[in-house]
């Protein structure tokens, strides 16, 4: 689990917080994401400094968070900044909004990327972001 955190980048906490819901979930729950969401998410963030971490977000076949490409090829590659990541999470940036103005970038499925909120609703009760 530590091996998602990284340091410099918030986001990977909020990242590492994410795959303990994950790791928490029981089956049907887990299944029951996974049917909602449908979709494998890989995040390019860049932090201040100018350096790139990936992180994949499977919500398709295992329910997993890892840090790097995820063993199932990404329908959604999304490219951010670290701050935007976390705004984003947190419901202060709308996910459309930052795909106007240029702060997300997307590639491949993009309709996909609208499912995020599932994903990142799941995080809100357990970190108090």
């Amino acid at each position: 689990m530590s091996d998602i955190v990284v340091p410099g980048f918030a986001s990977s906490e909020l990242i590492a917080e994410l795959a303990k819901v994950f790791d928490g979930m029981g089956d049907a729950e887990r299944a029951k994401l996974i049917k909602q969401v449908n979709g494998v998410f890989q995040f390019v963030i860049k932090n201040s400094e100018g350096k790139e971490e990936t992180y994949t977000i499977d919500a398709k076949k295992e329910g997993k968070v890892t840090r790097g490409k995820g063993s199932v090829k990404a329908d959604a590659i999304l490219s951010l900044k670290d701050g935007d990541f976390v705004d984003l999470a947190n419901g202060k940036l709308n996910g459309q909004k930052a795909y106007m103005s240029g702060k997300l970038k997307v590639k491949g499925q993009i309709m996909l990327a609208m499912k995020l909120d599932n994903v990142f609703k799941a995080i809100k009760p357990a970190a108090k972001l």
